[in-house]
């Protein structure tokens, strides 16, 4: 599959900067990875200078947009890195740095270069421009001094942290030049199997590749390790987001949550573009879009018909979901497409889930049975038995109670639509 992580021997790095997920080869070669949520996006390669390439280079971490070279003998250079495109090598002049034998990892927090010992030892640099200032011994606790069973070495804001063989991770809190006592995380393990080969920060997550190239992750919040997710799913949807009305609930936090959802079932969902249609000069009839009554499959108002002729950068087997304002009738969202373009509609107040909701319909998920037994007959989807713990409850996903589920029938029709596609 084409977005595996990290599975070639000449991968020799792995940092991040942003939101791109970067690898570097023993060539040189750079190659990233968006992350966007939950899920990796295909693999692209940088243009521009070489980096790391030399066999003497020993550390790479990144600050800011800088990718941060470290070699056997102390010498540091940098590339700027602006989008997609690595700058032109160049040396920092100042001190030397992480060129002790005993040196184990190099990461940074903010401005500051930190060097942690095989005997627990932290040291640091700060780094102003293109100048690395004189080491200077962090006050403190010690960090990451347990030989081989400390593992892996990364930071997330002001925090250390240090995952061992066994998965347990602990942190420091960093505070000036001074090393908190340490702490362990609550929550899941990580990193801790054998084929394990990197683990990086994206934001507030922890990443983990194998050296397979499937790649975990898990958020953080604050001292606690969140439940685990697959990052790169064998099979993904690819969906674009076209915005004629921001929801109140932010399409990032819904892209998510869908993610976790749809991962579990091992399908990934891309955010593959997205497109802003809140302007003044749109069709703002549109916003307030009119569909047919209850929202059948395959029966489409004009204005449903207007909507899905908006399709830059939809590719023949992409999804779209449409942010509008509201729906008349009024409904969460709707999943009635036009037979060549397969989206949704979701509304302003639609609930965290209903973007998942919606567009597993538009992959061939119907509601589930058993939510209206013994209705009258005046109202035959009357809800007296909801089952508000699956993601394709009839009932509205208002309801639904923490993170909803998908059946193996369910994952079974995902897997096998059109609209999902290898990774």
């Amino acid at each position: 599959m084409s977005n595996r992580i990290a599975f070639n021997p000449q991968d020799r790095f792995v940092v991040s900067i942003g939101n791109t997920l970067i690898v570097t080869t023993r060539s040189g070669d750079t190659f990233g990875h968006d992350i966007t949520g939950h899920t990796a996006d295909r693999f692209f390669q940088f243009a521009g200078a070489k980096a790391a390439f030399n066999t003497v280079d020993r550390f790479v971490t990144t600050m800011g947009n800088m990718l941060i070279v470290i070699t056997q003998s102390g010498d540091v250079f940098g590339h700027d890195v602006s989008g997609r495109t690595i700058g032109p090598g160049f040396k920092f002049a100042g001190s030397k740095a992480a060129f002790n034998a005993v040196d184990r990892f190099v990461v940074t927090i903010g401005n500051m270069l930190i060097v942690t010992t095989q005997n627990g030892d932290v040291f640091g640099h700060d780094v102003s421009g293109r100048t690395i200032g004189p080491p200077f011994k962090f006050t403190g606790s010690k960090a990451a001094f347990n030989g081989a069973r400390d593992r892996f070495v990364v930071t997330i804001g002001g925090t250390l942290i240090v995952t061992t063989q066994n998965g347990d991770v602990f942190g420091h809190d960093v505070s000036g030049r001074n090393i908190g006592p340490p702490f362990k995380f609550s929550g899941s393990r990580m990193a801790f199997n054998p084929e394990d080969r990197f683990v990086l920060t994206v934001g507030n997550t922890m990443i983990v590749t194998t050296q397979s190239g499937t790649a975990f992750g898990a958020d953080i919040n604050v001292r606690d390790i969140g439940a685990i997710f697959r990052l790169n799913p064998d099979l993904s949807i690819r969906l674009h987001a076209k915005v004629w009305t921001n929801p109140t609930i932010p399409i990032q936090t819904m892209l998510t949550r869908m993610q976790d959802v749809f991962g579990a079932a091992g399908i990934g969902v891309v955010l593959a573009s997205s497109q802003d249609f809140t302007g003044t000069n749109i069709i703002t009839a549109l916003r307030d879009l009119d569909v047919v009554p209850t929202c059948p499959a395959g029966q489409l108002t004009g204005e449903q018909i207007q909507l899905f002729n908006n399709r830059d950068n939809v590719g023949e087997f992409d999804v779209v979901a449409h942010f509008v304002r509201t729906t008349s009738p009024a409904l969460n969202g709707c999943a009635s497409h036009p037979d060549d373009v397969f989206g949704a509609a979701v509304t302003q107040t639609a609930s965290v889930w209903t973007l998942a909701h919606e567009i597993g319909h538009v992959m061939g998920l119907r509601h589930i049975d058993g939510e209206n037994t013994n209705c009258p007959d005046s109202m035959p989807r009357c809800c007296s038995t909801p089952n508000v713990s699956r993601l394709m409850t009839g009932c509205s996903t208002n309801n639904i109670v923490g993170t909803p589920v998908l059946v193996q029938s369910e994952i079974d029709t995902l897997g096998s639509s059109s609209r999902t596609r290898p990774s």
